[in-house]
């Protein structure tokens, strides 16, 4: 039974885990540091400036170096997608040795 679980476990995970992978990694360019701008208003001069600061933030930058959409990326998904269904097909196989 435990190995059941494991395995409907897995595969539920499978649409978060690629889905977090898509969103955190479309931008490429950006992966340890974010970019923030603020907007300081000029006291001489009465005017606003935009000032832009890159602030460390972590982000899971996964997808390959392409800018259009391409077969790389579902390549790339796959790799999670493709551990988690061999840990699916894993624990249904335990699951049905255990039963005989």
């Amino acid at each position: 039974m435990k190995w059941k679980a494991v395995s409907i476990l897995s595969l539920v995970l499978i649409i978060p885990l690629v889905v977090m992978w898509l969103v955190q990694g479309r931008n490429i360019y950006t992966k340890d540091k974010v970019q923030v701008s603020t907007k300081v208003k000029d006291e001489i001069f009465g005017g606003e400036s935009e000032k832009i600061e890159w602030v460390e933030k972590f982000q899971l930058g996964l997808l390959p170096g392409v800018d259009e959409p391409s077969p790389k990326v579902l390549l790339s998904v796959s790799v999670p997608s493709g551990i988690l269904v061999a840990i699916a097909i894993f624990g249904l196989w335990k699951d049905k040795r255990s039963k005989l």
